[in-house]
C-alpha cells in the first residue's frame, strides 16, 4: 500500500473499535483508478486479528437486478436466515426470490417486503454472524449497486451501534451520495515519490527520462500510471522517443485514461475482442456463461489468451475478471451497437434456467433497437418480480423500458402508470411525475388517467403544494365515482386532507359533496367512517362543529370511544364562532398520509391501484379513526388508535410507514400527559424516518419534538427544532405544532407579548386551523390576559369555546372556565376557577390541569389567602415535577414560596436518568421480553439491545433483568 499509511490506519481504528464492541461503517471514495479496490483487498488480507470477511461489488450490468449485491455480500451467511425473527426472514426470503412458506404471513402491502425491513433483516444477520468473530464487511463500487441492496446496507451500516461489525463502502466521487450521513474517506493522488517507489516495484525497466514523462501523464493514479507504464514499446521504456505519445495532451486524465484503455482493446485480434465485449456486457464473471455466448458467436476459449497477456483481464476459478472496471468499459464501448446487440442477444439464449428469467429480460431489452410487444411484455414481468421483492426502483426502471417497446397507447399508460407508482414508493418525485405525465396524455381510461392524477397529486403532495394535490386527488374521485364508488371514495379521502392543510374549503366542499351523493350503500363497508370524516371536516371548516364533530366521532371505532359520557354544557353565555378560525378538523398533516405506496400495477380497476397510498380501505380508515379521535379531542381514543397502528406496523415490518404512526402516537401521547412514553415514540420515529431518508416527516417530528423541548424547559433544543419544523416556508408543509412550541415557551418563560403576537401570526396564517394550533388557544388567552388586554383573544377564544361544547370533552370545558376565569373580573374569577378543577377531576390532559391548578394559586395568593393558594400551587407543583414540565414546575415552586409555602418531597422517577431508547428497552425487559424480541420489535440487533441494558442498570440502581420488575418505570 504505497502511500496509504494514513488511510490504512484509519481503517485499522475502525476495525479495533468493531472489535471491541463499537461498530461503525465509512465510505472510501475517489477518481477511477485511484486504488479503492486495491485498499478494500488490502484491508481484508492485512488484519491479524482473524475477522470474518464479506465481499460483494456492484455490477454495472446486475443494477437493475433487485438485491443482486445483497445476495453475494450474504451467501456465506446463509445458514443462519433460519434463526431470523418471522417477519425479518420473510422479507430476506422474499428479495432473494425464494418462496417463502404460507404460514409466515406477509410483510407489507401486495405481500411486497417493506424494502427497509430488509435491511433490518441484514443488519440481524450481520450481528448474529458477529457473534462468532469479529465481522469486515466490504462493498466494492457502490456506484453501481442495485438500488434495492444499497437501501438495505445502508439501512444496516447506520444502525450498527454495539456490533462488532465494521462496514466498508467504496465508489468513484460522487456515490458518497449514495450513502449518505456515513463518514468519508477520499483517496488522494499518490505524491511523485510514491509514484517512483510505485513503478519501482512494477516497470522497473524504465529509463528516466520514460518514468518522468508517465508519471507526469498519470498524475498521481495508480492506474494511469501502470497503464501508461505497460502500454510503452521497448523504445519508449528505453527513452528513444520524446515526447512520448503517450495520451492527447491537454485533456483531463479520464478521457486519456479511457482512450488509452480503448486503444490497448483496438490492438487484440478480432475475436479476443469480441469474447471481452461478451464479458463486459455480461457483467456477472462467469467464464462458463461468457464462453457458451461467445461461442454461438464464433469465439473460442483460446481466443481469450490475448487478453490475458496483455493484464486486462484475469481467468482463476470458473470466472474472468476485467482488471479494472474502466477496462470492462472501454471493451464495451469500443465494439459497434450492432455487436454490442449481438453480444447481448446471445447471452439472453443461454440465460435459460428460472432464476436467470430477469437478467434474460434485461440483456433481450439490451439487443432491442425497436419496438417489440413480446419483450416489452417480458420487461413489464420484470417490473412485477422487482415489485414482488421490494425493489420499487427496479421496478420502475423495467416498466419505463416496457413502455418504450410497446406501439399500443393505452399499454404504454399502463407501464408508465405502473412506473410512475413504483417510482413514487422509491421517492423519486420528478421520475414519478414525469412517467405519470406522458400517460396521461396517452390515455383514454378514466380509471387509467385517475390512477396516473393520482400520482402526479401524490408529488404535488411531497413537493409542498397541497392546493394542486387536492384539486387533483378530487378531480380524479369525481373522475371514477361512477364507475369505482370506493377508488372515489379513497382519492377524495386523500383530496380532503390535502384540502384542510391547504385551507381549501371549495375541494372540502366537493369531497363532502361527493361521499355525500354515493352513500353509504356504494361503498365498502371499511370506507364509511372515512366517508362519515370526509362530511364531519367540511362541516367543521364550515363553521359548524356541533355538526361536525358527531360525524368526526363517527370514524372511531366504537370499541376506542371514549370512556366517559358527554358532559352538560355549562349555563354560560357564549358568543358566536366568527372570523376564519373555524374548530380544528385535522392533525399534523391529515388523514390524507400516504402510507406504502405499492400498488399493483397490472389491474388499473382495483381499490389499492388508483388510491395513490396504495391502501386498503381498512388502512385508510385506520388512520382517519386515528386523526378523527385527535381532531374531536378523544385523547384515549387516540392514543388507542396509533398504538394499535404502530403494533401493526411492528408485526407487518412496515419500517417505512412506522415513523408516521409513531409521531401520531407520539402527539396523542404528549396531549395525554405521557410525557416521557412520547419522547420515546418521538426518538423512534425520528431515528427510522432519518434513517430511511424522510424528509417531510422529519419536519413534522421536529413540530413535534419542539413540543416537548418546550415542557421540558429546553430553550435551545426547542428552538432549533421549531426552526427546522417551520423552514424557510414558515411550516407551509407542516402541521403548527413547531409554532405552538414556540408559543408555550414564550408562554413560561413570562415573554407575553411575543407569545400573544406569534400565536396571532399563527391563527391567522395557513396552519391556523390545525389541532395544535386550536388546543394553543388557551396560551393565547394567557398571554394576552397576563398584558391586561384579554379582548385581543376573544375571537379566537370563541372558536376554541364552541368546539369545547361540540365536542363534550371535559378537559375541554375545564380549559374554557379558567381561560374565562383569566378574562374575567377579579370578584368573578374564583367561581369559574372552581368549576374547571370540578370538570378536571372527570380525568384527562393532566398538563392544563396542573396548569389550572397553577393560575388558580396565582389567583389566590393575589387575593392574599396564602393557605388556599399554597394547596393548589403545591398540587400544580407535584403534576408539573411529574409530567417532567420542569420550567412550569419551578414557576409553582416560586410562587409557592412567595406564598410562604414549600413543595412536597416527591420521590424521584427512577426513568428519568434514561435515554428514551434505553426506556423503550427497559420496560420491555422488564416485562419479559428477551434481547432478540425486543430488537425485532423495535428494529434493533439483539446486541445493540443488550448495550442499552448494560448501560440503564447503573442508572437505575440494578445489576440484573430480574430487578427490573420491581421499579415504577
Amino acid at each position: 500500500m504505497i502511500g496509504r499509511d494514513e488511510e490504512v490506519a484509519l481503517l485499522n481504528s475502525l476495525l479495533a473499535a468493531s472489535r471491541s464492541g463499537q461498530g461503525n461503517a465509512i465510505i472510501v471514495h475517489g477518481e477511477a483508478g485511484i486504488g479503492k479496490t486495491a485498499l478494500l483487498a488490502h484491508i481484508a488480507t492485512g488484519t491479524s486479528a482473524d475477522p470474518a470477511v464479506l465481499r460483494a461489488t456492484g455490477v454495472e450490468a446486475e443494477a437493475e437486478l433487485p438485491f443482486a449485491a445483497l445476495h453475494l455480500l450474504l451467501r456465506p451467511a446463509a445458514h443462519l436466515v433460519t434463526r431470523l425473527p418471522p417477519a425479518q426472514r420473510q422479507a430476506l426470503r422474499s428479495a432473494f426470490g425464494e418462496a417463502v412458506p404460507g404460514g409466515e404471513g406477509q410483510s407489507g402491502a401486495s405481500g411486497a417486503p417493506d424494502r427497509f425491513l430488509v435491511g433490518l433483516a441484514v443488519l440481524t444477520l450481520l450481528a448474529d454472524l458477529a457473534e462468532e468473530r469479529p465481522l469486515i464487511c466490504l462493498i466494492d463500487d457502490v456506484q453501481w449497486l442495485d438500488r434495492a441492496s444499497a437501501d438495505a446496507l445502508l439501512f444496516a451500516a447506520r444502525r450498527l451501534a454495539a456490533e462488532r461489525i465494521t462496514m466498508i463502502f467504496a465508489g468513484r466521487d460522487g456515490t458518497e451520495q449514495i450513502v449518505q450521513g456515513l463518514p468519508e474517506l477520499r483517496l488522494r493522488a499518490l505524491a511523485r515519490d510514491e509514484c517512483d517507489r510505485l513503478l519501482a516495484t512494477q516497470a522497473a525497466a524504465l529509463s528516466p527520462e520514460a518514468r518522468a514523462r508517465v508519471i507526469a501523464e498519470a498524475e498521481g493514479n495508480p492506474l494511469a500510471l501502470l497503464h501508461f507504464a505497460a502500454g510503452l514499446t521497448d523504445d519508449q521504456r528505453a527513452g528513444h522517443l520524446a515526447p512520448l505519445p503517450l495520451t492527447e495532451p491537454g485533456s483531463p486524465l479520464a478521457g486519456r485514461l479511457e482512450r488509452s484503455l480503448r486503444a490497448a482493446i483496438r490492438r487484440l485480434p478480432d475475436r479476443t475482442r469480441l469474447v471481452l465485449l461478451v464479458a463486459a456486457a455480461d457483467g456477472s464473471g462467469s467464464l462458463p456463461l461468457v464462453l457458451r455466448a461467445a461461442r454461438t458467436l464464433g469465439a473460442a476459449p483460446d481466443d481469450l489468451a490475448p487478453g490475458e497477456h496483455a493484464a486486462l483481464v484475469e481467468v482463476a476459478d470458473g470466472r474472468i475478471r476485467f482488471r479494472h472496471p474502466l477496462i470492462k468499459a472501454a471493451a464495451y464501448q469500443e465494439a459497434p451497437v450492432a455487436q454490442r446487440a449481438a453480444a447481448h442477444r446471445a447471452l439472453a439464449g443461454v440465460l435459460v434456467n428460472e432464476g436467470q428469467a430477469d437478467r434474460r429480460a434485461w440483456h433481450l431489452s439490451a439487443a432491442t433497437l425497436e419496438p417489440d410487444e413480446e419483450i416489452s411484455v417480458i420487461l413489464a414481468d420484470t417490473g412485477d418480480r422487482a415489485r414482488a421483492r421490494g425493489s420499487t426502483t427496479a421496478a420502475a426502471t423495467a416498466y419505463e423500458r416496457a413502455a418504450q417497446l410497446t406501439v399500443d397507447r393505452e399499454r404504454r399508460a399502463r407501464w408508465l402508470a405502473a412506473a410512475a407508482e413504483a417510482a413514487l414508493a422509491a421517492g423519486q418525485l420528478s421520475r414519478a411525475a414525469a412517467a405519470a405525465g406522458r400517460g396521461e396524455r396517452l390515455t383514454s381510461d378514466p380509471l387509467m388517467s385517475a390512477r396516473l392524477a393520482a400520482v402526479r397529486a401524490a408529488v404535488d403532495a411531497d413537493e409542498g403544494d397541497p392546493e394542486q394535490a387536492a384539486r387533483r386527488f378530487a378531480d380524479a374521485a369525481e373522475a371514477v365515482a361512477g364507475l369505482s364508488p370506493d377508488d372515489a371514495v379513497s382519492l377524495m379521502a386523500m383530496a380532503a386532507g390535502e384540502a384542510w392543510f391547504a385551507g381549501d374549503h371549495a375541494v372540502l366542499g366537493r369531497a363532502a359533496q361527493l361521499v355525500t351523493a354515493l352513500g353509504d350503500a356504494a361503498i365498502a363497508p371499511e370506507l364509511r367512517p372515512v366517508a362519515s370524516a370526509v362530511r364531519g371536516m367540511e362541516r367543521v371548516a364550515a363553521h359548524d362543529p356541533a355538526t361536525g364533530l358527531p360525524l368526526l366521532t363517527a370514524a372511531i371505532p366504537p370499541a376506542l370511544g371514549r370512556a366517559h359520557p358527554p358532559v352538560v354544557a355549562q349555563d354560560l353565555d357564549r358568543p358566536p364562532v366568527t372570523g376564519p378560525h373555524a374548530p380544528t378538523a385535522l392533525a399534523d398533516r391529515g388523514p390524507g398520509h400516504r402510507g406504502p405506496r405499492s400498488p399493483g400495477p397490472r389491474s388499473p380497476g382495483s381499490r389499492s391501484q388508483v388510491s395513490p397510498g396504495g391502501l386498503a380501505g381498512d388502512q385508510v380508515a385506520s388512520t382517519y379513526a386515528v386523526f378523527s379521535a385527535l381532531m374531536t379531542g378523544d385523547d384515549e381514543a387516540a392514543r388507542a388508535a396509533a398504538a394499535a397502528q404502530v403494533a401493526a406496523c411492528r408485526s407487518q415490518g412496515l419500517v417505512t410507514v412506522l415513523p408516521h404512526a409513531l409521531q401520531l402516537l407520539a402527539q396523542a401521547q404528549i396531549l395525554g400527559g405521557e410525557h416521557a412514553e412520547a419522547a420515546e415514540s418521538g426518538a423512534e420515529a425520528w431515528s427510522i424516518a432519518h434513517d430511511t431518508g424522510q424528509a417531510v416527516r422529519l419536519r413534522h417530528l421536529h413540530g413535534v419534538l419542539a413540543r416537548l423541548a418546550a415542557i421540558r424547559g429546553e430553550d435551545d433544543r426547542c428552538a432549533e427544532l421549531a426552526r427546522l419544523a417551520e423552514g424557510a416556508a414558515q411550516e407551509r408543509f407542516g402541521s403548527g405544532w413547531g409554532g405552538s412550541a414556540l408559543v408555550l415557551l414564550d408562554l413560561v418563560r413570562a415573554r407575553y407579548a411575543a407569545a400573544a403576537d406569534r400565536m396571532a401570526r399563527m391563527l391567522d396564517g395557513p396552519l391556523g386551523h390545525t389541532v395544535i394550533a386550536l388546543f394553543a388557544i388557551a396560551d393565547h388567552v394567557e398571554a394576552c390576559a397576563r398584558l391586561d388586554d384579554p379582548g385581543r383573544a376573544a375571537l379566537a377564544f370563541a372558536r376554541f369555546d364552541a368546539w369545547s361544547e361540540a365536542s363534550g370533552q371535559a378537559w375541554a370545558q375545564a380549559v374554557v372556565h379558567r381561560c374565562r376565569a383569566l378574562m374575567a373580573p377579579r370578584d368573578s374569577a374564583e367561581e369559574l376557577y372552581a368549576s374547571a378543577l370540578e370538570l378536571h377531576e372527570r380525568g384527562g390532559r393532566p398538563f392544563e390541569r396542573a396548569r389550572t391548578q397553577l393560575v388558580y394559586g396565582e389567583w389566590l395568593r393575589r387575593a392574599r389567602r396564602r393557605a388556599d393558594a399554597g394547596t393548589q400551587l403545591r398540587a400544580a407543583a407535584g403534576g408539573f415535577a411529574a409530567l417532567g414540565a420542569a420550567p412550569w414546575a419551578e414557576r409553582a415552586r416560586a410562587e409557592l414560596a412567595a406564598a410562604g409555602g414549600a413543595a412536597a418531597e416527591g420521590e424521584t422517577r427512577t426513568a428519568a436518568a434514561l435515554t428514551p431508547q434505553e426506556l423503550q428497552v427497559v420496560r420491555l425487559a422488564a416485562a419479559g421480553a428477551t434481547n432478540r424480541q425486543i430488537g425485532a420489535q423495535l428494529f434493533l440487533s439483539p446486541r445493540t439491545v443488550g448495550f442499552h441494558l448494560y448501560k440503564a442498570y447503573p442508572k437505575l440502581g440494578v445489576s440484573s433483568r430480574g430487578e427490573l420488575a420491581r421499579l415504577d418505570l
